[in-house]
């Protein structure tokens, strides 16, 4: 059988599909009552009663109907079946392959959203905790960090982020919106950077921010751009999450930015969904408020349980482990001696990295965080 070894149309191929499929998940998890359902919850429990957020989300899911019925769709997807099989076994394919194969299980956690298997698809997705990292989160969660630095406006913030936007050319804005599922966050195919209405801003807050979203995100992705192949800024695998996260802590850390507080936040979230998966929402706050506020153990404990409907029952979105999961594995692949700068390339995994010498035409990066 002739194997297709054109990688550029392949490439054209993969990148289309990945258009449709990776819209931001985000989108689709973001209850659109939680404003209501929290208020809600804060006065049942002023009363010393439980109460069980019921969330509903947008039309089940806006791409279900296009997953399930479009025959271009169908078209498509049995297309890339086949390609998977005529892909050659040398470092290109292999990466083609993987990326096809995360495609695949994305659109089945994206269609699952708000159903009874969402919990189990997301955990399968993102994978399992390990002893390490839970062992490490217990510790980091007890430290008691102080919040005494001032708060500043948004449109101060605004403007700091936007001096950092000029000044290393990149093409994004800053957006401040009602609600997120994440307190701020980054859409690297619009160009937009979102601030969440009533997010408590501080100086030390921007400078993270603007370490995580784009000397991390946007810088790796802005790199792919420039690599012979879409799938560089599309991201090679499905472990690329992983370590986009863990590079982005580490990043934090690197640059001294009070990374503690931010660190004590990542294990909340792991502790979270550990509890999310076998309690009820109410249960989950409970436990965080030995740790964190009010406000910050309901934010936690709504990320650990974005995409379920009923949140007295059991499950998680199991997403928010990778945080600290990433910073672990990103921390050891640098004390082996990597570099930072060997992961800016475009986005992909730890894992894929040691595959990208056997690839020709690469462009060194142009965008890298600066320690000094």
């Amino acid at each position: 059988m002739k194997k297709f070894t054109d990688y550029k149309i392949l490439d054209q191929k993969v990148s289309q599909l990945a258009m449709g499929v990776e819209a931001n998940i985000l989108s689709y998890l973001t209850p659109t009552n939680v404003e209501t359902e929290k208020k809600k919850f804060f006065e049942e429990l002023d009363k010393n009663n439980i109460y069980n957020p019921e969330f509903v989300y947008t039309s089940r899911n806006p791409l279900f109907s296009y997953f399930s019925i479009s025959p271009t769709f169908k078209t498509y997807k049995k297309e890339l079946f086949h390609l998977l099989h005529d892909i050659p076994k040398d470092t290109l394919g292999i990466i083609f392959e993987r990326k096809i194969l995360d495609l695949f299980d994305r659109m089945e956690l994206i269609k699952s959203v708000g159903t009874p298997n969402f919990s189990e698809n997301s955990k399968e997705y993102y994978g399992k905790l390990n002893k390490e990292t839970i062992s490490f989160a217990k510790e980091v969660i007890s430290k008691k960090i102080s919040q005494n630095e001032k708060k500043i406006s948004f449109q101060t913030a605004k403007k700091s982020i936007e001096e950092f936007i000029k000044l290393k050319k990149l093409p994004y804005k800053v957006v401040q919106r009602d609600f997120g599922g994440s307190k701020f966050s980054i859409n690297i195919r619009t160009k937009e950077l979102f601030i969440n209405k009533g997010a408590r801003l501080t100086g030390e807050t921007v400078k993270r921010l603007i370490a995580h979203e784009l000397e991390s995100h946007a810088y790796r992705y802005e790199n792919g751009l420039l690599q012979p192949y879409r799938l560089f800024a599309r991201g090679l695998s499905k472990e690329t999450l992983e370590t986009d996260e863990g590079l982005a802590a580490t990043v934090e850390e690197k640059k001294g930015l009070n990374f503690e507080e931010q660190l004590k936040n990542y294990a909340g979230r792991v502790i979270a969904v550990k509890l999310a998966r076998k309690k009820s929402f109410y249960e989950t706050f409970e436990e965080l408020t030995t740790f964190f506020s009010d406000e910050e153990a309901w934010n936690i404990t709504l990320r650990a349980k974005r995409g379920l409907t009923k949140t007295e029952l059991p499950g998680a979105f199991a997403k928010d482990t990778l945080y600290l999961k990433g910073y672990l594995k990103v921390k050891k692949f640098i004390e082996k001696g990597n570099t930072i700068e060997s992961l800016y390339y475009g986005k992909y995994s730890i894992y894929d990295q040691p595959l990208l010498e056997d690839i020709d035409g690469l462009v060194k990066p142009k965008w890298l965080p600066d320690f000094r």
